[in-house]
């Protein structure tokens, strides 16, 4: 039986900002991933400022950045109405957030992982868990025919928003579904404006567009109803579409990110509207946070953590309902206030540096 200090469960943005993080402290962590390989779907991906601080202590940053396209223009539209067409005020003097396809995020932290011998297990899929009271072992399924016992100090559920973990603990899944069938579709288009890096069309039914440009000639379109790809080639009549894919939406989160030896973050820990697109960026800042402070025996990071989700979540469950209200009073006051933000950009400080993360 192999013993680690700390056994990562999920190789996704979360678990693997979570391993660099240990690495970073001399913890060397073992990563499994039920998936038998990673996802080369671009997916477009805002990451935020406070996000970009935290990955260059890895050197993560400074290799996207600089081909990561800065949200500056983001353009509202309601009932096909213009609303606003805002120049995105900075940050602490730059950008809230940076666009960049997720795949090549998510390669570019396995790969300094790689770089300092740490490697993702692939098709290998958590059953089961017994804690102790120091240890915890972690049955995993190898192949049809093998299992291994692992033998870790923590025992890190960074495996989803199905996480097998928090199934297997019983853990509750605090919150509720959206009543929306969600659908994304990525598709390749010419017809992209240049200088806007966000587009939001909304309507009085309450059904809203929302599309995003993860890297040249591509985008992304997010709908809180089915076929968002027949939206997209109706603005786009050149689009070419990659893949469409349908999902639910939910706010949930466990009650606490730490039950014994097993600790939560990602998706298996909370859930939320990809409205404001915070999901990844508390993935990442829960990863990060987690790993330092178990490097430093720090239990007080359950509370950090906690406090964190509920507030993400707070603020993505009110964007939710103020983009998809069907009360003519709320569209009237919400279209108001980005008229006037887009004449006084001051008026939108609060929100975007709440996307920024930096608060």
């Amino acid at each position: 039986m192999v013993q680690y200090d700390a056994l990562i469960i999920g190789g996704g943005p979360a678990g693997l900002s979570c391993a660099l993080s240990l690495l970073k402290h001399g913890i060397r962590p073992r990563i499994i991933e039920r998936r038998p390989n990673r996802a080369n779907i671009q997916k477009a991906t805002g990451v935020a400022q406070g996000v970009w601080y935290q990955l260059a202590e890895f050197g993560i940053t400074e290799k996207l950045i600089g081909d990561a396209f800065p949200m500056r223009q983001f353009v509202f539209h309601d009932n096909d109405r213009l609303v606003a067409h805002l120049h995105v005020p900075p940050v602490n003097g730059s950008a809230p957030a940076h666009l960049v396809p997720q795949h090549r995020l998510e390669l570019a932290l396995e790969q300094a992982l790689a770089d300092q011998g740490v490697h993702v297990d692939y098709g290998c899929r958590f059953e089961s868990l017994e804690s102790k009271a120091d240890k915890a072992f972690v049955t995993v399924r190898i192949n049809e025919a093998e299992t291994e016992v692992i033998e870790a100090s923590w025992v890190i559920a960074a495996d989803g928003g199905h996480s097998d973990v928090r199934t297997f603990l019983g853990m509750q899944f605090l919150g509720h579904d959206y009543p929306e069938q969600w659908s994304v579709a990525e598709i390749r288009t010419n017809l992209w404006p240049a200088e806007v890096q966000a587009q939001l069309f909304l309507q009085s039914n309450g059904v809203g567009l929302f599309l995003s440009q993860p890297s040249h000639g591509t985008v992304q379109g997010i709908l809180n109803a089915r076929h968002v790809s027949a939206r997209l080639k109706e603005r786009f009549p050149d689009a070419v579409i990659d893949y469409e894919r349908d999902f639910k939406v939910s706010l949930r989160r466990v009650e606490t990110s730490r039950s014994g030896r097993v600790w939560f973050i990602g998706d298996a820990a909370h859930v939320q509207s990809p409205v404001g697109g915070q999901g990844l960026n508390l993935a990442i800042w829960d990863g990060v946070t987690l790993g330092a402070a178990l490097a430093r025996n720090d239990l007080s990071v359950e509370h950090r953590l906690n406090k964190r989700a509920k507030a993400v979540l707070r603020f993505t469950d009110f964007d939710y309902w103020m983009l998809c209200t069907k009360s003519p009073v709320i569209r009237h006051a919400r279209n108001l206030y980005w008229s006037l933000a887009q004449r006084f950009p001051v008026m939108a400080g609060w929100f975007f540096r709440l996307i920024s993360g930096v608060w």
